[in-house]
């Protein structure tokens, strides 16, 4: 059997192979797994270590991982964080799955941002911008009283006019996936929107209320919640963790179409 990682997102500032991360020990990988040239589905045992090397070299730290982490159609988000990262100019992240590596180490490429902010000590001041634009007259204005077709909607409104547009985001609509979580599990879901949509926003919310309408399950933890583009259709993708009792959720998306 052969397995594959293929490095999607390393840090939080950037989209692709070869992302750019700060001096920050904290940061997000993702990555999609394959295994015989298919998505795996499932739970893998997973873990992250950093070294001062390419190959050999000095490990940094005990490194982290987790068991039976699940994976949906090949992708998985793992939080790191690695506060040796800073004791070598260049480190690497080795991934292993079954605790086996999976691909060559990963450069993790740093770029050094500013941890303290300097006070007290001010440069010399510099050269005058240029001219902003000049600002609405000065006089008071109402809003006008503007009505539209019933096939249109009001589009622009401002002191200065308002106008009719016969287009516009439409069709809302709220698609979800009702699961359950047990206690010490991790469980994912990803619900998505029609072709042709776009996501407009996501999430998880307790299905479960007590007497007073609040939501049960105090320990559920929402690991990750983001909007994602698999297949050719947008998505919203949630991970939660229960450190309590059993409890039923609610994966939802809303979406529209253009």
């Amino acid at each position: 059997m052969r397995i594959l990682l293929c490095f999607l997102v390393l840090a939080l500032v950037s989209v692709n192979a070869h992302a750019q991360t700060s001096l920050s020990p904290r940061f997000t990988y993702q990555g999609q797994l394959s295994q015989n040239g298919l998505p795996v589905n499932g739970s893998r045992d997973l873990a992250f270590v950093l070294f001062s090397e390419p190959s050999g070299g000095t490990q940094l730290g005990t490194g982290m991982g987790a068991t039976a982490w699940p994976i949906v159609d090949g992708l998985f988000t793992f939080q790191l964080h690695f506060p040796e990262i800073g004791a070598v100019a260049q480190p690497w992240l080795e991934v292993r799955v079954e605790g086996r590596p999976v691909l060559p180490r990963q450069r993790v490429p740093v770029a050094p941002i500013a941890q303290f902010a300097l006070s007290g000590i001010s440069g010399p001041q510099g050269p005058e911008g240029p001219q902003g634009f000049a600002g609405l007259p000065g006089e008071p204005r109402l809003l006008p009283n503007v009505s539209c077709r019933e096939d249109q909607f009001i589009g622009v409104m401002s002191n200065l006019g308002a106008g009719c547009r016969s287009r516009g985001i439409g069709s809302w609509r709220r698609i979800s996936a009702d699961f359950s979580v047990s206690n010490l599990a991790v469980e994912q879901r990803r619900v998505s929107c029609g072709p042709g949509e776009v996501v407009l926003s996501g999430g998880v919310e307790h299905l479960q209320r007590d007497t007073s309408g609040n939501a049960a399950g105090t320990g559920v933890r929402a690991i990750e919640s983001f909007p994602t583009f698999v297949d050719g259709l947008w998505a919203w993708q949630v991970s939660v963790y229960n450190t309590g009792l059993a409890v039923p959720l609610r994966a939802f998306v809303t979406c529209a179409r253009p």
